[in-house]
């Protein structure tokens, strides 16, 4: 579908979107486990020209720990119901996460048109601009399609209007579940459930959750059993509750559902089941969407005219130098050898921390996210990157950690003013953590679209920030998309020691003695998951699978130590099969 040109609204910049290159997953929910973003990469055009086009002119991997460079967003959204909202005067209230109010706007929660009851929850003065700009027309019950970005508020910019139309609506009408809120990931799913208790402190409503990672019959015993108004959920537990529960029948009276992080739910291929879920609710006609995306693409515009009703109305909050933080924070690539990627890793922490240990700004220490291909690598750098001294914590987070330990790690690396946070891909949705330096993404990501959404994490309301993406020669395809060929990356110099093309020599002694202390299971888990990884990037990479088990060998004795007298670690035999490297020499069956 396309939106119909219409004057953009005042005072606010429609912000360019990035087109998804990724088909949807198809609901396939039962593969194996490789990531929900960990697909091919072949709708990514290959045969573009080489990465010269490239600016490479070589310089410092970390600059001025202050220095970004602005670039103005292009309209590219337009909203279908014209809204005129005034310029929005920011007041200096310090924000939740502490940092100075760029967000927020000049109107008070105690002059807003909504309960007392919802004032004594709200522990703000200003509403966030977000908020300003979307609360008459929610409260209104129009369907609302919103550009913003996380950390600006947008939790209350749904949940507030939800209730307070909740409130007004008859006694009668009140049964079951009456607000439905859909969250890419468990994290921001508890932590939307976080704010809707506060919110209902002094309201009569219930609010409960259904994520994956617990046990679905206690879920469902305790949805079923208790008072609900308000459900936060994750699509894929979700729906194993419609299809085998008496979930439906609690729905029926639904008034207002939301699709927070709207985007995030689509780059995890939770399309198909979004589209599943709107079977087993009323007809859209009879009640409210309120649909929120940092990013507005074509593949978002397929779910509003699912979800939304004709006549919707469009808001971006969005400024002229945030629309599109992919487009003015400093990026660069490093080329090196894939069993070297650990080292170059840590010379970069090493570097970041060394540059804001010597600036003489108020942004002097160095608190990076690191992002790699699997979560079994993630869980082997955080036991190598954890031995190690003179670094900051070492967190991580990723689908293998129980529920309990990804969101205790969440909340040490949000309130740490230094910290090294390791994640495969959870971490990069939903969750807003303040004062991120540096974002590292250490492998191939599985998509433009993953890698702008992680670089996001840093450079958030024109504060500084860098990205830097470290790639093997045979993941210097990604650099030619036509995607990632728009970006304003340039080539780095590998720091320290980390430059050597010679595998072998590219160690430095003290991560080699790391290595050694790592348990032979921990490296054979990574080994298998490498493997299992990119198998499905053979193509784009000009591989064959035996190249790739190669490939994968020279990885396990190179980066993970493993003993080459040992032979490769063990794979089974449905992985080999399902791998398609039966018969390659190495592949370890």
């Amino acid at each position: 579908m396309s939106l119909p040109t219409t004057t953009p609204v005042p005072g606010v910049l429609n912000g360019a979107s990035v087109p998804s290159h990724r088909p949807s997953r198809g609901g396939h929910r039962g593969g194996p486990r490789r990531g929900r973003g960990a697909r091919p990469l072949g709708a990514l055009r290959d045969g573009l020209p080489s990465p010269s086009g490239h600016q490479h002119g070589l310089r410092d991997v970390l600059g001025s720990p202050t220095g970004v460079s602005r670039g103005m967003a292009t309209a590219a959204t337009r909203p279908v119901a014209k809204v005129h909202i005034a310029q929005v005067e920011r007041s200096a209230t310090p924000s939740p996460t502490g940092t100075i109010g760029r967000h927020f706007s000049d109107k008070t929660f105690a002059d807003a048109p909504i309960s007392n009851a919802s004032k004594a929850g709200i522990k703000h003065k200003f509403l966030s601009d977000v908020q300003a700009a979307t609360l008459d027309a929610a409260l209104s019950g129009k369907d609302l399609l919103v550009q913003a970005k996380t950390g600006t508020g947008k939790t209350i910019a749904f949940l507030l209007p939800a209730i307070e139309r909740l409130l007004k609506a008859p006694a009668a009408t009140r049964q079951g579940i009456s607000i439905l809120v859909l969250a890419p990931t468990r994290e921001l799913a508890l932590q939307i459930e976080k704010e809707a208790h506060m919110l209902l402190a002094h309201h009569p409503f219930k609010v409960q959750h259904v994520i994956g990672g617990t046990n679905v019959n206690t879920e469902s015993t305790r949805v079923l059993s208790s008072p609900c108004d308000i459900l936060i959920a994750t699509p894929g537990r979700l729906l194993d509750h419609l299809r085998s529960s008496t979930l439906p029948s609690k729905l029926s009276g639904l008034k207002t559902i939301v699709y927070d992080e709207a985007d995030r739910l689509l780059d995890q291929g939770f399309k198909n089941d979004l589209d599943a879920i709107l079977t087993f609710l009323p007809p859209k006609e009879t009640r409210q969407a309120l649909l929120f995306s940092a990013t507005i693409s074509q593949e978002i515009k397929k779910v509003v005219a699912g979800a939304l009703k004709p006549g919707y109305t469009f808001v971006s909050t969005l400024l002229e130098d945030e629309a599109n933080t992919h487009e003015h924070v400093n990026q660069t690539f490093i080329i090196s050898p894939q069993a070297s990627f650990l080292q170059t890793a840590l010379d970069v922490l090493q570097a970041d921390l060394i540059s804001h240990r010597s600036s003489s700004t108020s942004e002097s220490t160095s608190k990076c996210m690191v992002f790699f291909p699997t979560a079994r690598q993630v869980s082997f750098a955080a036991e190598v990157l954890s031995q190690l001294p003179g670094l900051p914590p070492i967190l991580e987070i990723h689908s293998r950690k129980s529920q309990a330990a990804r969101t205790k790690a969440a909340e040490a690396f949000k309130k740490a003013t230094s910290a090294v946070l390791l994640s495969s891909d959870v971490a990069a949705r939903g969750m807003d953590f303040p004062g991120v330096t540096l974002v590292l993404q250490v492998g191939l990501p599985a998509s433009a679209d993953q890698y702008i959404h992680r670089l996001g994490r840093t450079g958030r309301a024109g504060a500084g920030g860098r990205g830097i993406i470290v790639l093997s020669p045979e993941e210097e395809f990604f650099l030619r998309t036509a995607a990632v060929r728009a970006l304003p990356l340039k080539l780095a110099t590998p720091p320290s020691s980390s430059s050597s093309s010679n595998p072998s020599s590219s160690l430095s002694p003290a991560l080699t003695q790391a290595i050694a202390k790592v348990s032979p299971e921990t490296k054979a888990q990574a080994y298998r998951a490498f493997l299992g990884y990119y198998n499905a990037y053979t193509k784009p990479m000009k591989m064959t699978k035996a190249q790739l088990v190669e490939t994968a060998w020279v990885y396990a004795v190179g980066a993970l130590g493993w003993e080459k007298a040992k032979g490769p670690p063990s794979l089974e035999a449905k992985t080999v099969g399902e791998d398609g490297v039966e018969g390659c020499t190495g592949a370890g069956y």
